[in-house]
Order: C-alpha cells, then structure tokens, then sequence
C-alpha cells in the first residue's frame, strides 16, 4: 500500500493543472490509465482509491484522453464506484455518495460527459449509471443536502446526458425542417400544419406519424419498469431539477439544474412535449421566472434559455407571455452601466430569443413588451453596434421587426412615439425577405436552444465573459469556448489553503494535515434579488386574474425541503396575500 500510495501521489503531482497536459498524455501512453483502473479492483484502504480517483480526475480534464478514459474504464468506475457508493443497488453496503472517492469519480464523469455524441453514447448505455446519478440526486434532495460537490457533479453529468436526448431515436433529427406542432395532441381540424407550402406538408404529416408510432412503441413496451437512459427523459425527472433550482444555494447545480431542463425541452420528440407539459403542471414556471432576477448571470442564462424552450408549449407561452414579461424585460440592458453591469451576451440573447417566441404570433405580448419599455431597451441595443455581438443585434432587431407585423398595434406604438423606421431597418428588412428569413421556422432564432457543460478545472464559479466576443455555436448558450476549456490563466485559487483541493486539479501529495470535512464552494444568496422596490417596477405588467394566478413557493432557507405546492402562498398585482389559486395543471401557483 505504501508503494501505491507513493507511485499514486507523484502521479497525482505530475498530472495537475492544465500546464502538465503534457504529462496527462505521458500516462497515458505508458499505459497508465488501465493501470490506474485495476489499481480500483484491488482491495486496497481508502487512501490509495482516493488518490487513484483524483489522477483519473486529474487526466479526464485533458481533452485528448477522455475517449481513452471512457474506453479503457467506463465500467469500471460505474460498477466499483458509482453504482455500490450511490446506494441506488440493494446488495450495496449502503449510501457513501459523500465520499471523497465518490466526488473524484463523479468529477472524472462530469469531464469525459462533455466529449460529444461519442461519450454521451457510452456513458447513456452504461448500465445503472442514470439510475445511479438520479438515486443521489434524490438522495440528497429528501435528506437537505444538496449543494455539496457530489451533486453538483451528478447533475451536470445529467444535463449533458440530456443535450441532443433524441439523438437516440435520430442522429440526424435537429436536420429535419422544424415540426410545427407545439401541444401535446393532436391540432384542431383545418389547421394548416406548416409555413413549409403545401409541398411539404406530406412531409410534415408522415412525420407526425413516425412520431405518433414511436410514441405508441414506447408506451407499449412500459410493462417493465423505466431504467437507465429512459429515465433522463421521463416526466418524473422535473419535480428533482426544480426541487434542487427552489432550494440549492451552489451555482453550479442551479445551471446544471436549468441546463437539463432546457436541454430536454429542446428537442422535438413525444419525451420532449411532456417534459415541456411537466415543468407547468408542477409549477415550475414561476421558480424559473424568480431566478432570472438572481445576480449569477450563468444560472440566469441558463434559465433564460429553459423558458424559451419551453414556449414551445402554446400553454406555457401564454403564461409565460402573460406573468413574465415584466422579468424578462428587466434583463435586457436599460443604457445605465450599474444594471446592465454582469449580462453577457448569451443570457442577452436567449432573453431576446424567448420574448421573439412569446409575441411572434400575440399581439397582446406585443402590447405588453411595448408597456413593460421592451421597446426603448432594444432600441439601446441596436443603437450600440460596437458594443453587443452580432447575434444580439440580430435577435433585438427580429424582436422589433415582429412586433412590428402586428398590424393592429402600428397606431399604437406612434401614439407612444415610435415609427416604422425604428422597427424595421433596410437591413432586417432584406433578411426577412430572403430565404433565409428569421421568419422561417428553421432559423436560428426559431430554433430550441441546447447546451451542454465543459471542462472543469477546479471548484469555484468561474468569471463569465460580459459581451464576449467569442464565437459560438447558432444556438448555443454555452459558458465555454469552442473547445469546452478553461484557460488556467483565468483561474485564481484561493490564498490561504482553507479550500479543498479543486477537481479536476488535484493538489500535491502528500497533503498538508487539514481538518477533515465538506470543502467550501462557491454559494449563492438566494434571496439577493435586484432591487424591485417601487421605484423599479415596470409599468404594465399584467395583473393576475382570477384563477390563473401568480405566486411562488414561501422560500426556505438553503438546503430546505421545498414546500408541498398546495401549500404555496400566492401574492396578487399589489404584493398583498390572496387565496391559493384552484387546482389545476395550468394554473401559475
């Protein structure tokens, strides 16, 4: 064991931090990976598995080994890790997911998860690996400990478990043109089913069809229970991700959290049109709307993005067009610096992609953005053209040039001061014209929005760019340059060694003596909103009706189990304490 434990300890020294990627890769073609795994198999004590693990943690932050990872011990890890630490397996010891070695080999999972449809693939396939990672999550959430690293890394590895989900029915499905059905059954009769032209509309009903089979083929076969990949996708997963964006304080876990809800919204498939009815008939519309005022841009993005993928639904869109407007108006820039301060473009753009899918087709949320001062924001947005990125300024031009289709409405926006020429420029004109119109269903801006999370190289929230010129993919609201790593020069550890070592970074060994325990990690207030005292408020916002109303869950402190939804107080126009709203999927409680 002390030669383990030695040989270990300088392989840990000689793989941390992303300046020895070159040693990363010495390992591994001296073998060390499968030497590394077998190392796992052996009945060695608990110091040398937590060593081992945190090389492998070490080696999976190099973007060049992860396929080697994955190949060479995927099954591994899960069956001699994962799966007997999660507690999810009856025949296992019991639950030990808080354990060192069970952080590290998460946070090994977390990396290789990132490594595109080859990984997803894999680990998809790996058996007991998602009922493993969800029986943590679940674990966690009933016993109120949920903003500790070994969630964080569970949900993360699940959110980009969930990017492209129908890439298992489909490879190619993001190809095809956009499906124009956006509720769950079928549409009335009459309705035209496309913008296609009627050349394509066979192509749209055969389609619908092959959907219609595959979702019949499904439910079928549900005789035996739901396992494995299935239950990314199933509806029962959004009561845990919105249990954990109620109450977790950790950054990181917020995002993840939102990122897989909005990654199984963005498809187009049958899983994809529950899920989307789910996060409504569980009341998580208003827990999203509530932390796009949060001050973690990261997580605000993300949510962002999750509400317009959600729109999809017609149902969510009203509700979401009705009690949202007012918050998300407030994220877009206002022209004074101290608020438009920590918005990058990305949360920018999917604010502006969720309000273009809101009132495309509702005068009245046209109406709506024009009185919540939606109209003066994206006009100082498109008045700075050196300061925001092309696809903002593409986005907050399409918004004007939609509300602007809304003929009804022309006389009012000149009652309020504006004219055509503000709306519609030569430029967003001519694009609407061409084939490639925003119009089309398959433009970007149309188009769902998915995303996945990268590399990690240590603990603590990392610093997102503001107006970032970086390129990103149409679509994506990543946090992550195009090769998904961190530039060691961007990260700062924390002086004074009161902090774990960071994943992914492992720390020399041997160790200084520490105090044993959970280490620190970046935290969030939850209760530090923007100001929205009365002199911030945004005029026109529209008041709840009866029956349908707005209100939030009375708000625990961290890591408290959420309240039962029945039992949630709802706050009318005024602030004041009214009735519960009746039951009901659609209601906004």
């Amino acid at each position: 064991p002390d030669v383990y434990r030695n040989a270990c300890g300088a392989l840990r020294n000689l793989s941390y931090g992303r300046q020895n990627d070159e040693n990363k890769r010495a390992i591994k073609n001296a073998g060390g990976i499968p030497l590394l795994m077998n190392l796992l198999k052996k009945p060695s004590d608990a110091e040398v598995k937590e060593l081992v693990t945190g090389v492998l943690w070490n080696l999976s932050s190099c973007e060049d080994l992860k396929k080697s990872i994955i190949d060479d011990g995927l099954s591994m890890v899960v069956n001699l890790i994962i799966i007997p630490h999660s507690g999810w397996d009856p025949t296992s010891s019991g639950e030990t997911c808080w354990s060192t070695i069970f952080r590290n080999t998460s946070g090994v999972l977390r990396n290789v998860s990132s490594a595109g449809e080859y990984a997803r693939k894999k680990l998809r396939e790996c058996e007991g690996l998602v009922d493993s990672l969800l029986y943590v999550v679940r674990s966690a959430i009933e016993k109120s400990n949920i903003s500790n690293k070994s969630v964080e890394n569970c949900v993360c590895i699940l959110r980009n478990l969930s990017y492209r989900c129908q890439e298992v029915e489909d490879p190619n499905y993001d190809k095809h043109p956009l499906p124009t059905q956006s509720r769950v059954g079928p549409p009335p009769k009459g309705e035209n089913l496309g913008c296609f032209g009627a050349s394509k509309k066979k192509k749209e009903a055969q389609m619908v069809q092959q959907k219609e089979t595959a979702s019949t083929s499904r439910s079928t076969s549900r005789s035996e229970p739901i396992k494995g990949m299935e239950l990314l996708w199933q509806p029962e997963v959004v009561q845990s991700y919105l249990s954990l964006l109620q109450t977790c304080s950790n950054p990181e876990t917020l995002e993840a959290a939102a990122g897989a809800l909005q990654n199984l919204a963005a498809c187009y498939w049958q899983p994809s049109i529950e899920i989307r009815a789910a996060v409504r008939k569980e009341k998580g519309l208003p827990i999203l709307v509530e932390l796009l005022r949060m001050e973690v841009d990261r997580v605000v993005c993300a949510v962002a993005t999750a509400l317009r993928n959600l729109a999809i639904d017609q149902r969510n869109k009203e509700l979401i067009g009705k009690y949202a407007m007012r918050d998300l108006v407030q994220k877009l820039p206002s022209g004074n610096p101290q608020h438009d301060q920590g918005t990058s473009d990305d949360t920018i753009a999917a604010v502006l992609a969720t309000l273009n899918e809101v009132i495309k087709k509702n005068a009245e949320f046209s109406r709506s953005l024009l009185e919540s001062g939606g109209v003066e924001r994206l006009m100082n947005i498109t008045r700075q053209r050196q300061k925001y990125t092309p696809r903002v300024l593409k986005f907050a031009g399409q918004v004007l040039f939609t509300m602007w289709q809304h003929q009804e409405l022309r006389e009012v926006y000149k009652k309020h001061g504006w004219k055509e020429q503000d709306f519609v420029t030569k430029t967003v004109a001519a694009r609407n014209a061409g084939p490639h119109s925003p119009n089309n269903a398959n433009n970007t801006l149309n188009r769902p929005m998915a995303s996945q999370g990268g590399t990690r190289y240590e603990d603590r929230t990392i610093q997102r760019p503001v107006n970032s010129e970086t390129t990103r993919s149409p679509g994506a609201c990543n946090n992550f340059p195009p090769n998904e790593e961190i530039p060691m020069a961007d990260m700062s550890y924390p002086e004074g060694g009161t902090h774990a070592p960071p994943p992914g970074g492992v720390r020399i060994y041997p160790p200084a003596p520490v105090k044993p325990g959970e280490p620190l990690y970046a935290q969030v207030n939850r209760e530090k909103k923007k100001n929205r005292g009365p002199g911030n408020q945004i005029e026109g916002s529209v008041a709840p009706g009866p029956g349908d109303m707005w209100g939030y869950e009375e708000q625990g402190a961290p890591n408290s189990t959420p309240a039962p939804a029945t039992k949630g107080l709802v706050v009318d126009g005024h602030g004041h304490m009214a009735a519960p709203a009746p039951p009901g999927g659609d209601s906004w409680v």
